[in-house]
C-alpha cells in the first residue's frame, strides 16, 4: 500500500535527517513505527529504504519474549558496528530506559512509549548536539490522532489501534508492565481515524490492542458498539479485530455483532493459550472448558472460523497437561492455530514457577502439536475446492500473479490464496475479487479470478 500522508508534509531542510527505519514487533507496534515515520516526514526530514544511505536509523524494537529481546539487541549492536547514529524506540526502550543510552553510545535518543507523539521534537533536540532518553515508569499516552502516518506496510489492510495497554496479569506476559493498564480511544475517535483512511483508498481495517475485549470498559463504551459504528462507515470493505481475550465481554452480543454486521469478518482470533486447567492457573488466565466455549462460538456465527495460540512447556506442564491440548485440538479442530514454545521472561512472574521443562521437550510438544494440525488444516481447506469465495487482494508480483486472502485470514499469519488471472479482470491491490477455488495445501490455497461481482462475506460461508 502507498505511504497515506497528509498534504503538509514539510520540505526537507538543509539540516534534516536521512532517516531508515526497522520495525520489530508486533501490528500494534506497527502503528508506533508508522505513526513516527509521519511525524518525522511531515517535520522535513526524509525517510529513506536503506540505512546505508540514512544518517539516522529508528529501531522500534520488541520486548515481547527472550527471542524477541535478543532479536532487538542484535540488531541495534549491528547498526552500532556499521557506525549508524541510532533512534531508540518501542518496548525495549520503555523496559530498559536509560541503561540504552548507556550500552549504545550510538543512541542519540530512547524514547519510550508514552513519547511517540513527541518524536519530532525529540528529534530536534539530538540535532542539538543532546542525547536525549524520553520515557516514564507507567505509560499513560494513547494515540488519537494518526493523519500524518506513512504505511510502510504491504497489502491491503491497514491496522488501527483501538486501545493501549492492558489490566490482566497473565504470568508469562509482561506488556502491562510496559504498556500500562488499559485505555480506550472513543467510538467517535476510531470512526472518525477510519474514515479518513477509507478516503485515503483502504479497503480493510483491522483494529488491533493488548486487550481488544475489553476495549470501552474504562470509558463506559464497548467492542460490539465500535464494530455496529464502523459497519456503517461507507467504502469501508472488511472489517476485522485482533487479540479477543476471552473475559467476560466475549459473549453473546459480541458474537451476534459478528454475526450481523456484513462488513465484519467471520473470523476470530481468541488466544487461549492452553486448555488443561491446571496450566491454566499458573498461568493467570481465565478457566475455561475449551470445546464447549468453541461450540458456542461456532453455533452463535455459523461460518465461522477461529484461529487460536497455545503455549507448550509451560513451567509445570507434564505429559498428561500436554496430551489434554493435543487431545483437545483433535476434537476441535481449530481452522487456524499457532503454537509456540514457552522460554523465560526476566521480569515475567512465570519465571519463578518450578517445574521448568526441558527446551527439547517443548521443541518436540510443539512438533508434536503442529503435526496433528497439519491434515486437519489440510482437510478444512480441501473442503473449500470448488467453491467461490470473495478474496481481497494483497499484492501484484510482476509475473502476474496475484496474492490474497480470503476473510479467514488475517494478514501475515494465516493462510493465503494464490490467483491466477486468465481473463485478465483488471485488479488491483485492495479489491475483493470472486475467486473459484482450484486446490489446496494445508495453509495455502490456488484460485482462479472471476469476471463477476464478489460474493458477500455471509454468501462466502
Amino acid at each position: 500500500m502507498p505511504a497515506i500522508t497528509e498534504n503538509s508534509v514539510a520540505k526537507p531542510e538543509k539540516n534534516a535527517h536521512k532517516i531508515s527505519f526497522v520495525h520489530l514487533g508486533c501490528p500494534k507496534n506497527l502503528v508506533d513505527t508508522e505513526t513516527m515515520l509521519g511525524l518525522l516526514e511531515k517535520d522535513g526530514h526524509q525517510i529513506v529504504a536503506s540505512d546505508a544511505e540514512a544518517d539516522l536509523v529508528m529501531v522500534n524494537t520488541c520486548a515481547f519474549v527472550e527471542a524477541a529481546q535478543k532479536e532487538s539487541v542484535e540488531c541495534l549492536v549491528a547498526l552500532a558496528e556499521r557506525g549508524k547514529k541510532l533512534l531508540i524506540t518501542g518496548c525495549l526502550a520503555q523496559k530498559f530506559q536509560g541503561e540504552l543510552l548507556e550500552l549504545f553510545p550510538e543512541a542519540q535518543a530512547v524514547v519510550g512509549i508514552d513519547h511517540v507523539a513527541d518524536i519530532a521534537g525529540i528529534v530536534s533536540r539530538t540535532r542539538q548536539g543532546e542525547r536525549v532518553l524520553a520515557t516514564q515508569q507507567d505509560p499513560t499516552f494513547i494515540l488519537t490522532e494518526d493523519r500524518v502516518r506513512r504505511h510502510v506496510a504491504s497489502g491491503a489492510s491497514v491496522y488501527v489501534k483501538i486501545s493501549e495497554g492492558c489490566d490482566y496479569r497473565c504470568t508469562f506476559c509482561i506488556i502491562p508492565s510496559m504498556r500500562g493498564s488499559l485505555r480506550s480511544r472513543s467510538v467517535a475517535n476510531v470512526v472518525e481515524n477510519v474514515k479518513h483512511l477509507v478516503d485515503q483508498g483502504v479497503t480493510e481495517v483491522v483494529l488491533v490492542g493488548q486487550d481488544n475485549t475489553s476495549y470501552g470498559r474504562d470509558t463506559g463504551e464497548d467492542l460490539p458498539t465500535l464494530l455496529e459504528a464502523l459497519n456503517n462507515v461507507d467504502g469501508l470493505t472488511w472489517l476485522r479485530f485482533m487479540y479477543a481475550y476471552p473475559n467476560d465481554r466475549l459473549n453473546q452480543r459480541l458474537l451476534e455483532t459478528i454475526r450481523d454486521c456484513d462488513k465484519v469478518v467471520k473470523y476470530l482470533d481468541c488466544p487461549l493459550q492452553h486448555t488443561h486447567p491446571d496450566i491454566l492457573k499458573r498461568m493467570n488466565r481465565p478457566l475455561i472448558d475449551t470445546a464447549d466455549y468453541v461450540a458456542w462460538i461456532r453455533q452463535t456465527v455459523p461460518g465461522i472460523r477461529l484461529r487460536t495460540t497455545l503455549i507448550v512447556g509451560f513451567p509445570g506442564e507434564t505429559e498428561t497437561h500436554f496430551q489434554h491440548m493435543e487431545e483437545t485440538a483433535r476434537q476441535v479442530r481449530w481452522d487456524r492455530l499457532g503454537v509456540f514454545e514457552y522460554s523465560d521472561v526476566d521480569t515475567a512472574a512465570s519465571q519463578r514457577l518450578d517445574g521448568k521443562v526441558a527446551k527439547q521437550v517443548a521443541k518436540d510438544r510443539r512438533k508434536r502439536l503442529m503435526a496433528l494440525q497439519q491434515p486437519i488444516a489440510f482437510e478444512l481447506n480441501q473442503q473449500l475446492v470448488g467453491r467461490t469465495l470473495p478474496v481481497i487482494v494483497d499484492e501484484l508480483r510482476p509475473s502476474g500473479v496475484l496474492v490474497g486472502r480470503t476473510q479467514w485470514d488475517a494478514p501475515e499469519v494465516d493462510n493465503a490464496v494464490i490467483l491466477r488471472n486468465p481473463k485478465g479482470v483488471a485488479v488491483h491491490p485492495g479489491e475483493v475479487v470472486a475467486a473459484q477455488v482450484t486446490s489446496a495445501t494445508p495453509y495455502d490455497l490456488k484460485a482462479t479470478v472471476l469476471p463477476e461481482e464478489a460474493p458477500g462475506l455471509s454468501t462466502g460461508l
